[in-house]
């Protein structure tokens, strides 16, 4: 008998996704310098706005918003992370000996103005103002409509 095989290639499946979107997407990068950072106290977390006159009220309402965190160090250990970024850090010990602990979440969201926001957020498990936190952060929003 005959078989046929109806699996796709990576390619075949890339060509799907950009001519169902009809290229209608952007990209923008950001960089957040460590003196962009400001602690916010009455939310216990250190904040970065950005403008992104990008984001227009027809991709706020009807398309989707995408933020990735660069870690390392481009083209030698460079990775891509999806928001939010989660670690958890190693703070030493009590004075009992027992490890203490704490995760920082690294979050952003969006606000329709004019011109439109994107807020970039450090905020750690214990409400600590971790002076170490807010460092060179480059991010990357992905904009679909």
């Amino acid at each position: 008998g005959c078989s046929t095989d109806d699996t796709l290639t990576d390619y075949e499946v890339q060509q799907m996704i950009n001519q169902s979107l009809n290229d209608q997407w952007t990209i923008v990068n950001i960089n957040v310098s460590k003196s962009d950072w400001i602690w916010n106290d009455s939310k216990s977390q250190w904040q970065a706005i950005k403008s992104l006159p990008e984001l227009t009220s027809k991709i706020y309402e009807e398309g989707a918003q995408l933020a990735y965190l660069f870690l390392g160090k481009q083209g030698e250990d460079e990775v891509q992370k999806l928001l939010p970024y989660v670690e958890t850090y190693y703070a030493g010990d009590d004075v009992n000996g027992n490890p203490i602990y704490f995760t920082e979440t690294i979050s952003c969201d969006y606000q329709l103005g004019n011109p439109s926001t994107v807020g970039f957020f450090i905020k750690d498990s214990q409400q600590a103002k971790d002076p170490d936190a807010p460092q060179n952060y480059a991010f990357r929003i992905v904009l679909l409509y």
